[in-house]
């Protein structure tokens, strides 16, 4: 009866072995994969802070534009300033707006 119980501890140990080295060998993908996303997701977020500061950029722009052609098109002085005014205004409840 020795025999056979030394054979099932083989077959028990061998078993235990096999299922430590899948561990292993998924641990190692498992790393492989957290380290290759965590690249991806350090691209990602350098490409998200380049877009937003060209949004930004090109909100200045667009800022500057209008205010040139309200200056140039309006009626008058007087009327372009108001339009300034209204438009701080406007920038300013934007800026409340996205503090919040």
């Amino acid at each position: 009866m020795r025999i056979y119980s030394m054979a099932n501890e083989k077959i028990l140990i061998a078993g235990i072995e096999y299922k430590v080295r899948k561990l292993i060998e998924i641990n190692d993908f498992l790393t492989k994969e957290n380290n290759r996303l965590l690249k991806e997701s350090e691209a990602a977020k350098k490409k998200i802070e380049e877009l937003n500061k060209n949004i930004e950029d090109n909100q200045k722009k667009i800022f500057k534009f209008t205010l040139a052609n309200t200056l140039e098109i309006g009626p008058g002085v007087e009327e372009g300033r108001k339009r300034i005014v209204s438009l701080i205004e406007e920038i300013d409840r934007c800026i409340n707006v996205l503090s919040e």
